[in-house]
This record gives C-alpha cells, sequence and structure tokens, in this order.
C-alpha cells in the first residue's frame, strides 16, 4: 500500500488519481442499474452498444421495446436507434467486456459514471494549470458532486457525459500543449452531441486570430472529422447522408421556425432561459445556488484568463444558444438539470478563475460560497441515490415532469430514508475535511503552456 501511494505522484497528481478513483466508486455506486428506472434518451444508447458488442449488429429488432417514445428508424425492415453515435460508441467497451447474455442496463450505467469520472479528472488536470492545488480540487469536487453532472451525466449513458469527456480531452490538450488531445476530445464531443463543434468552431477562429495557426487547423480538423464521423455513422445505420435523422431531423427547422409551434418563438425562447437558470424545477441557479457568489468575479477572471478558458466560455453561451434554439428548457424528468450541462463544463474553468480573483478574497462570499455548495452537494448526494420509481411513481406527482414551479428537494427529502441523509452528510463533512487538509501550492506539472 505504501509502494501504491508514492506511485501515485505527489501534489495535484496524487489529487488527481483519489479524486478519479473516488467518484468511480461513488459514481458507480449511484448509477441507474434497473431498466424501468431509465428514460428513452438512455435506452436507445444502451441497446445499440449492446447489440454491436454482443451480436456484431445494429439491428434491435429482438431486444426489448421501451414502453413510450420509441426513437427508432426503419431500415430495411429492421429497426434501429436514431442516436449519435459518440456515445453508443464509448458505452460498446463495457458491454464487450462483461459480455451479458440477454440486454441489461447496467453495463451502460457503469459507462456513464466512469466516462464521467474520467471527464473531472481531466477538468482537474487542468484546472491545475489556472489555479492553486486547493481551489483546483475544490473546484473539481464542486463541479462533481454539487451539480447534475452526478445525478444526470453519471447516473447513466446520457449523450452529455461523453460530450463533456471530449470537451475536457480538449481543454486538457489545450493548457498542456497536447495537440492530439486537442483533436481526439473535439472528434469525441462532436461524435456524441453535434453541436458542440461550436467550442471547436470558436477556439479555432480564437487560435487563427492570434496566430497560433497549427492549434487553429487542429481545431478545425476535430469538428471536421467529427462531423464527418457523424455523417458516415448516419449513412451505415440510417442509409442517409445527414447529421439529423429519426427524432432529431425536426430540430433544425423548430430552431428557425418563428411560428406558433416553433422552438425559436420569442416568448418560448425567452422562457427557456429563464426556466433555464431559475424555475425551481430545472434552474441550474436554484439547485448549484453557488454559481451566483462566483458571477462579480467573472469580468476580473476574463482579463487574465488565457485564449482557451475565453474560447471555451463563449463556446459554452453559443451551444445553450443552439441548444435551446432547437430544444425546450425541461430536458427529461431528471432530478437537477441536463441540457445546460455541457455549457456549464465550458464555463468551469473561468468561473474557477473567477473563484480565486474575487469569491475568495472576501470572507463573507467565500463563507456564503462554501454553505451553498455544502447544500447542493447535500441534495445531489440524496438525488442521485434515490431510484426514479421512489422519486417520481411512488410520489405519483406530475407537477415533476411539466411545472416550472415545482421544487424537487423537499419532495426529495420526503421519500429519502434516514440513511441516505446521514450519508449524504458524512459525505459533505469529509470533503470539507479532504479540502480543507490539501495544500493551496500550485501544482509543478500542471503549469505548462497552452498549445
Amino acid at each position: 500500500m505504501i509502494r501504491l501511494w508514492h506511485r501515485l505522484g505527489t501534489g495535484g497528481r496524487r489529487d488527481t488519481w483519489l479524486l478519479l478513483v473516488g467518484l468511480l466508486v461513488l459514481f458507480c455506486l449511484t448509477a441507474n442499474r434497473r431498466i424501468e428506472d431509465t428514460f428513452n434518451d438512455i435506452f436507445y444508447v444502451a441497446e445499440p452498444a449492446y447489440a454491436l458488442a454482443v451480436h456484431g449488429t445494429l439491428n434491435l429488432d429482438t431486444l426489448p421495446a421501451f414502453p413510450s417514445f420509441p426513437w427508432l428508424i426503419q431500415v430495411a425492415g429492421h429497426f434501429r436507434s436514431d442516436r449519435f453515435p459518440g456515445a453508443i460508441l464509448l458505452a460498446v467497451p463495457f458491454y464487450a467486456v462483461f459480455r451479458i447474455g440477454e440486454f441489461d442496463l447496467w453495463p451502460s450505467a457503469l459507462a456513464g459514471a466512469t466516462l464521467t469520472a474520467i471527464a473531472i479528472a481531466l477538468m482537474h488536470r487542468t484546472l491545475l494549470t489556472l489555479v492553486n492545488r486547493r481551489i483546483a480540487l475544490g473546484s473539481a469536487v464542486v463541479l462533481a458532486l454539487g451539480t447534475a453532472m452526478w445525478s444526470v451525466a453519471a447516473d447513466g449513458i446520457w449523450t452529455e457525459g461523453p460530450t463533456m469527456l471530449g470537451l475536457a480531452l480538449a481543454m486538457w490538450g489545450l493548457s498542456t500543449g497536447r495537440r492530439w488531445a486537442i483533436g481526439v476530445g473535439f472528434v469525441t464531443a462532436v461524435m456524441s452531441r453535434p453541436h458542440a463543434g461550436i467550442f471547436a468552431v470558436v477556439s479555432a477562429i480564437w487560435n487563427g486570430v492570434q496566430r497560433r495557426w497549427k492549434t487553429a487547423i487542429v481545431c478545425a480538423i476535430g469538428v471536421a472529422l467529427g462531423l464527418f464521423g457523424v455523417l458516415l455513422w448516419n449513412k451505415i445505420n440510417g442509409n442517409q447522408w445527414t447529421l439529423l435523422i429519426g427524432s432529431y431531423t425536426g430540430r433544425a427547422s423548430a430552431a428557425v421556425n418563428t411560428g406558433a409551434n416553433g422552438e425559436a418563438t420569442s416568448t418560448r425562447w425567452g422562457a427557456d432561459y429563464l426556466y433555464t437558470f431559475f424555475s425551481p424545477l430545472r434552474g441550474i441557479f436554484v439547485y448549484s445556488p453557488f454559481l451566483l457568489l462566483l458571477l462579480p468575479g467573472v469580468v476580473r477572471a476574463w482579463r487574465s484568463a488565457p485564449t482557451w478558458v475565453r474560447s471555451f466560455a463563449v463556446g459554452g453561451v453559443l451551444y445553450l444558444v443552439i441548444q435551446l434554439a432547437g430544444n425546450s428548457w425541461f430536458g427529461a424528468p431528471v432530478f437537477g438539470y441536463r441540457l445546460i450541462l455541457p455549457s456549464l463544463f465550458g464555463w468551469t474553468p473561468l468561473l474557477t478563475v473567477s473563484y480565486q480573483k474575487w469569491t475568495a478574497r472576501q470572507f463573507w462570499s467565500q463563507a456564503l460560497f462554501a454553505v451553498l455548495a455544502a447544500a447542493s452537494m447535500w441534495w445531489f448526494a440524496i438525488g442521485a441515490s434515490v431510484s426514479a420509481r421512489d422519486f417520481y411513481v411512488a410520489v405519483n406527482d406530475p407537477r415533476l415532469y411539466s411545472s416550472p414551479g415545482s421544487w424537487s428537494v423537499p419532495i426529495l427529502a420526503s421519500v429519502a430514508g434516514p440513511w441516505r441523509w446521514l450519508a449524504a452528510v458524512l459525505l459533505v463533512v469529509g470533503v470539507a475535511m479532504w479540502l480543507r487538509a490539501t495544500p493551496e501550492g500550485s501544482d509543478p506539472e500542471g503549469q505548462r503552456v497552452e498549445a
């Protein structure tokens, strides 16, 4: 054990390994492994991954059908999933390793938990290039446990987890000069959610303006290869050279349709933004209120932030604009929020610098941030451990599915057993003690020149 401890390295590297192992255990334990508790998004990513790994086909004819909203396409008399390829392909190795007989959800649940944990670990390595060791670790921990990263991305094989893994790899590459990571990261993100390519486009343009031509070219190649990968997948899977098939085909028209049913209608779009940030049902500032304590320092952080931090912050804004133009704020009946997760991930480096530049310099803001972050981790710990059946079916409250004014935390607390309350409190206390014991010094291995 002592030899293994020394092999983990020192300082920030050891923090990263401990963070990764801890999150892997926690996320895998709380991931949704029951088919009856899942949603159609997860189901139609897991099924083709299983079919490819176990039967070597994309056909889903012999697999169980989802009870409602089947997101399928029909090709040559066979049913296939219309989901994007990135998440499917990343889940394939998990089904290949475990080689289960009949289809089950748990290998894909482990995939979602693992990919999200790796994304957080890469984010931590990236943050070490920006801030001191304690703040980098604290930011990564709060991102992992105080946001819907835990209750959504790590709960199953949603496309957000693989997308953020790709973005994390690209960030790490940009911050440390590893151009291969930039390209691979953007390909992964785009193949998981094509509009995540806006992060790569902004990075390419920004680096081009600053005459970092090699980096700009790598970013452009990454988004181009990612889009081609989606086109090729849809040709093989759906016999169409197109980016959007099946239930996705109407998203582009919705994004520009200002008619009564168009998502781009000003009244609907305005409500989407309001509900995304402030709705008691899905509002990011409601479930992760500590983010509000970071906003005052954003301007100061922007002035000192490197190019890649600024480009990802702008990319996160544009990603959300595109997302809400083609889809509503709701994002499925999950605990917390979902559709804004890639944007939050892109904003995290700038918000972390904001904490160091403004929030941490005043006692009141630092103390209030700690209280709000602890509260967020408390209810996400419970939300991530309570099953969808217990939360939505047993409660039988239709407001949870549609009403923007329904706050889920009291209802969640009412169905959570006493042991979940105690476990959540112990988790928050343990995290606080770990962060308290972490030195503030910088990590020499993390200080690299951006690409």
